[in-house]
C-alpha cells in the first residue's frame, strides 16, 4: 500500500486520527463504496473481483454487509473510505474471529489501516466477552497489509501453503503393540481402510472410551454403548471421506479428511485416532500415507491436505512429520477443546510435495 492521499492532508505529518471512525455501511454509501470496490488495485489481494456495476454494489450491501454479524466502514469525517469486518467462528472455534479490512487506494500509506485494526481490537474482546483470539490471513505477496497487523501488534505465526484459492493457489500467512504387530515390524500389508459402520460399535468403544485416546479429540470419553452408536449414526456415516483404521479387517481407529468450500475449497482438513494399544509401531504414519497417496486422486480440486495438532500431542505431530507433512506454525488459542482454548500447531501437505 504506496500511495498518499492529497486530498486528506494538507501536508505530510501524522494523520488526525481523530477523524477516523467506525459505523456501519449502509445503502446510502454505495458511492462511496463502489469507489474501492470497483478498484483492481483494492481488490487484488479481496476474494471478490471489482464491481462493474452500481447493482452489484447495492446487492453486496444488501445481501453481504447487512446480515454479517460485524461489519464497519471505515470512515473519515463520516465518509466511508473503506470497511473493516470481524467474522466469528462457531463450534469448537468459538474462541476466535478472523479480521478483514479494505481501504480505498487513495488512502494507503497513512496509517488509517492500522489505526482502523487497533480500534476494532481495543472494542472486539469486550463486545464478545467469548473471543479469545483474533486472527487475520493476509497473502504472501500482500506486504502491505502484513505491515499493518504487526504494527497493530499482531504476531505472524506462519505461511499456509495453498490455503485459499483464488484464479491462482494462494499460499497465506495455522506403547506397545503386544502380540498382533511386533515391536519393529514394517511389515504393513494387514493394515486397510474402509468405512466404520454400525457393526464396529464394540472395537469402536475400544477407542471412543479411552481417556488417554480421546484427551485431544473433540469428542468423548464415551461411557455408553448408545453414545457410540449415535456418534456413528450422525457423525461418521453422513461424513464426505471417513474410514476405518483396520488390522486384519477389524476397526483399530479412524481417519477422516474433511473438504471446505467456497474460496476454502482447494484444501481439505485430515484427522485420525488409534487405540492406544496400537500407539507407538508407526500404524497411524501408514495410514496417513494411505491417504495422502489416494485423496488427490479422488478430489483432483484438492491442493493442500492440513492438520491441526494441540501443542501437546507430540506423537500425533511425530507421525504428521514422518508423513512428509510440513510444519507450518502454532496457531495460538485456536480451538475451544472441552472448555479450554488450545494452541494448534498447523501441518501440511501439499499435492506438488513430494511423497515419502
Amino acid at each position: 500500500m504506496e500511495e498518499k492521499s492529497s486530498k486528506l492532508y494538507e501536508n505530510e505529518g501524522d494523520p488526525k486520527f481523530s477523524d477516523i471512525s467506525l459505523r456501519l455501511l449502509d445503502l446510502s454509501d454505495i458511492d462511496d463504496f463502489m469507489v474501492w470496490a470497483s478498484d483492481g488495485k483494492v481488490a487484488r489481494f479481496c476474494r471478490w473481483e471489482p464491481y462493474t456495476s452500481k447493482a452489484e454494489g447495492m446487492s453486496f450491501i444488501k445481501d453481504k454487509v447487512a446480515t454479517h454479524p460485524w461489519f464497519r466502514a471505515i470512515c473519515i469525517n463520516n465518509r466511508p473510505i473503506g470497511a473493516i469486518t470481524v467474522t466469528p467462528k462457531s463450534g469448537h472455534d468459538k474462541c476466535r474471529g478472523e479480521l478483514g479490512y479494505v481501504l480505498a487506494s487513495n488512502y494507503w500509506g497513512k496509517g488509517i489501516a492500522t489505526q482502523s485494526v487497533k480500534m476494532v481490537a481495543k472494542t472486539i474482546f469486550d463486545e464478545w466477552p467469548h473471543l479469545e483470539r483474533l486472527e487475520a490471513l493476509v497473502d504472501v505477496e500482500n506486504v502491505g497489509s502484513q505491515r499493518v497487523l504487526e504494527k497493530a501488534g499482531f504476531k505472524k505465526e506462519g505461511v499456509l501453503r495453498n490455503h485459499t484459492f483464488r484464479e491462482s493457489r494462494v499460499d497465506m500467512e495455522e506403547q506397545s503393540l503386544e502380540s498382533e504387530v511386533k515391536e519393529g515390524q514394517s511389515e504393513f500389508s494387514e493394515i486397510s481402510l474402509r468405512p466404520l459402520e454400525l457393526s464396529d460399535i464394540d472395537d469402536f468403544m475400544v477407542w471412543a472410551s479411552d481417556d488417554k485416546v480421546t484427551s485431544f479429540t473433540s469428542y468423548g470419553p464415551f461411557s455408553h454403548k448408545e453414545e457410540g452408536i449415535e456418534y456413528i449414526n450422525h457423525v461418521v456415516i453422513p461424513h464426505k471421506w471417513f474410514k476405518a483404521i483396520c488390522l486384519n479387517n477389524r476397526a483399530i481407529g479412524a481417519i477422516s479428511v474433511t473438504p471446505f468450500s467456497g474460496n476454502d475449497k482447494c484444501r481439505g482438513e485430515i484427522g485420525y485416532v488409534l487405540g492406544s494399544k496400537y500407539w507407538g509401531k508407526g500404524i497411524a504414519t501408514r495410514a496417513v500415507k494411505m491417504v495422502v497417496d489416494i485423496i488427490f486422486d479422488e478430489w483432483p480440486h484438492l491442493e493442500r491436505l492440513e492438520a491441526l495438532v494441540d501443542v501437546e500431542n507430540v506423537g500425533s505431530q511425530k507421525v504428521l512429520q514422518k508423513a512428509g507433512f510440513m510444519r507450518e506454525g502454532v496457531l495460538r488459542k485456536y480451538v475451544l477443546l472441552k472448555g479450554k482454548t488450545r494452541d494448534m500447531v498447523m501441518f501440511s501437505l501439499l499435492s506438488t510435495d513430494p511423497r515419502i
